[in-house]
């Protein structure tokens, strides 16, 4: 998925921050850190939050987050400091609008020419829609997974989907809770066929495929 904000777009597939088409570097706490704010535009997170997002360790200093979100400050450069408001004695806010693309990831042509005759893959939860690429795409907790879901019941990494050939199958990655699709418990990897219904934790995906010239409509139809 791609989130647009002021002249930047963040690609969390691919973990490049673009403004005007140039990349910005990010260390990888940075890009947890933007990718947490970015998901929870407007909302106050607490510090812990934020180091169980971005750290996963309880042993880190009020001074190494505040070292991290003037990194990434500094990253955005001129609009860093309207982007993240510190709220003095309970945490950070991000106050820029943010625009999910999710139907227009960050691809390069190149990456993008060897499939574009072909079928394309996505996921849909509820009012979000995922674009698969080629080769693994993970579902789960973890941040940086290709769908986040922020849920106590589902793995950092809980299953993934591979997009090879022009197919693609599913796969659980040794969850605690288990995947289903269509109902039944996934014990092996197995191939994934337009409108499936995935069940991960308390969360059901459908996934589809979507052929060359397919219009919106048809898509959602």
């Amino acid at each position: 998925m791609a989130y647009r904000f002021g002249p930047f777009v963040y690609d969390s597939i691919r973990h490049e921050l673009l403004k005007s088409g140039e990349e910005i570097p990010l260390t990888r706490k940075s890009r947890g850190l933007l990718l947490l704010f970015l998901r929870n535009p407007g909302r106050l997170l607490k510090r812990q939050e934020i180091v169980d997002a971005v750290w996963r360790s309880s042993a880190v200093t009020d001074d190494a987050v505040r070292f991290q979100v003037t990194d990434l400050r500094k990253a955005l450069a001129d609009g860093g400091d309207n982007f993240i408001r510190t709220i003095r004695g309970e945490g950070y806010r991000w106050e820029e609008p943010v625009r999910a693309a999710s139907d227009r990831p960050v691809r390069s042509a190149q990456r993008d020419a060897g499939t574009r005759s072909g079928p394309r893959f996505r996921l849909v939860l509820e009012g979000r829609e995922v674009q698969l690429f080629e080769g693994e795409n993970v579902v789960g907790r973890d941040p940086d997974a290709a769908l986040w879901i922020d849920d106590p019941g589902v793995s950092r990494r809980h299953a993934r989907i591979v997009v090879a050939g022009g197919k693609a199958t599913l796969e659980d990655l040794g969850s605690k809770n288990g995947t289903l699709l269509g109902g039944e418990r996934v014990t092996r990897r197995v191939a994934l066929a337009d409108r499936d219904e995935i069940r991960i934790g308390p969360e059901t995906i459908v996934f589809r495929m979507v052929s060359p010239g397919t219009t919106r409509s048809e898509r959602r139809s």
